[in-house]
């Protein structure tokens, strides 16, 4: 029974990162490519959200790398906690995270995300005797609404996220919609 709880263990360890405890960036991919055939197949939308942590106020800074890692846990947390079994995240790198959303649409995508978005600007983070707080900047896109594949779902949702960088952080911005003459709106 230990050999093969162990064996678990391992085995989940791959799937999982390790600071945030959300997917893997391999494990999400797989999950996003199926989802994409999924939803081609059976005619139904899906969204994608890209999510970075704004740039670390001086607090956390100051308390270095131990204080990024505890801000990188309570995003998994807060994720975790906010997306449904069929949902998927994971952690792209440093300050980035990525949301495939199973099944929604673009407005009620947008709705979950303000209010993570909402709950991630409250969130106290004790570390090292201090308060830690963070915000983040959101990007959403929807399949197959604004993006007809895999690779241009990525492009408008990156997009939509640049856009709430470029508005200060601490946002949700919506990727365009495509029209049936194929260019966004």
């Amino acid at each position: 029974r230990a050999h093969d709880a162990l064996r678990r263990e391992l085995a989940d360890q791959g799937l999982r990162d390790a600071a945030s405890g959300l997917s893997s960036r391999a494990h999400f991919e797989d999950q996003l490519r199926r989802e994409v055939d999924l939803s081609t197949r059976e005619h139904r939308e899906f969204a994608l959200v890209f999510a970075e942590i704004d740039a670390p106020a001086q607090e956390v800074r100051a308390q270095g790398a131990a204080g990024a890692q505890a801000i990188l846990a309570a995003m998994g947390r807060l994720l975790r906690g906010g997306t449904r079994a069929m949902d998927a995240s994971c952690r792209l790198d440093e300050r980035r995270f990525a949301v495939l959303l199973s099944g929604v649409g673009l407005a009620t995508a947008h709705s979950r995300m303000e209010g993570l978005r909402r709950r991630c600007a409250t969130e106290i983070v004790m570390h090292g005797g201090q308060e830690l707080g963070f915000t983040v900047a959101m990007g959403v896109a929807s399949f197959p609404h604004t993006a007809q594949s895999q690779g241009e779902l990525a492009a408008a949702c990156e997009a939509a996220l640049a856009e709430a960088r470029r508005r200060g952080g601490n946002h949700v911005t919506l990727a365009a919609i495509r029209l049936d003459d194929g260019a966004p709106r």
